[in-house]
């Protein structure tokens, strides 16, 4: 909710570093197979679209997707769209929107964080709006999956941080608890850090369920699968394709590369496999 050398190569002539050095840049779309048990019902991808201005802080524009496919598109379709926010400089969410229809039931959302007079200011489709006090920076939960790579990540090291969502802040603990090579068809063998978050998303809490990331072990902290066991099965999200763009004009902070796309679409076997 990961690649290759090409997307890490030199910083450009036409890219200025506007804040801390990151593992992403504009133009980086990771794309996910969502597995329940062995069937694939859907995809979903991660996109760094752009940086953008927010309250005249330059953020990137990240753009999560997922959407049904199949048989299960027609058992309980799902279409999801989340963007954030990020500010460029200081890592933290200044803004979230989503788009959800999940069978009859439709979100549309948008979370504005206000760290003048620190509040989250939500907005829902009718235009009722509540706020919630802050603290501190937060953030959201689709910022959260580059703020944690663009962490040092080590075995057994905890860290914290702020998480709003659903009207709550939440106090994630992230802890890597294992390491181990994995073979992903898109980036072939690489070493990766398995995390569990803790609290847990509210739906595998409820069923109770584990979920754990395992993001690469290298300068890329590439996001390479998700894990998700539940009482009544398992989902998995698993690194489909990746696939980098060097804008022709963006400032950015992440390291250049030029354009490439790395799929398993064309190859046989298995996506995924640990050794």
């Amino acid at each position: 909710m990961a690649i290759l050398g090409l997307l890490l190569a030199s910083s450009g002539a036409a890219s200025a570093r506007i804040g801390p050095l990151v593992p992403f840049r504009v133009g980086e779309k990771l794309t996910y197979q969502i597995f329940w048990g062995p069937f694939v019902v859907g995809r979903a991808s991660l996109e760094v679209a752009d940086v953008e201005k927010v309250d005249d802080h330059d953020c990137y524009h990240l753009i999560a997707k997922a959407k049904t496919s199949g048989l299960a598109e027609w058992l309980f379709p799902v279409d999801s769209t989340a963007e954030s926010w990020l500010d460029c400089r200081e890592l933290f969410t200044r803004r979230y929107r989503q788009h959800r229809s999940e069978g009859k039931h439709v979100t549309n959302d948008e979370t504005r964080y206000d760290y003048e007079h620190m509040e989250a200011i939500t907005k829902n489709k009718w235009g009722r709006k509540k706020r919630v006090p802050l603290e501190q920076p937060v953030q959201d939960v689709v910022s959260s999956v580059y703020f944690v790579r663009a962490q040092k990540l080590m075995l057994d090291a905890e860290q914290t941080f702020v998480l709003n969502a659903s009207d709550t802040n939440y106090v994630v603990t992230i802890r890597p608890d294992e390491r181990k090579e994995i073979w992903l068809r898109p980036v072939g063998d690489v070493e990766a850090l398995r995390i569990e978050p803790n609290p847990t998303l509210k739906i595998v809490a409820a069923n109770n369920g584990r979920l754990w990331f395992w993001v690469s072990d290298d300068e890329r902290r590439l996001p390479l699968l998700v894990n998700s066991e539940l009482r009544f099965g398992n989902a998995k999200l698993v690194l489909y394709s990746v696939a980098s763009t060097t804008p022709s004009s963006a400032t950015t902070n992440g390291p250049a590369g030029a354009t490439a796309t790395t799929s398993a679409s064309s190859r046989g076997g298995p996506l995924a496999s640990g050794r």
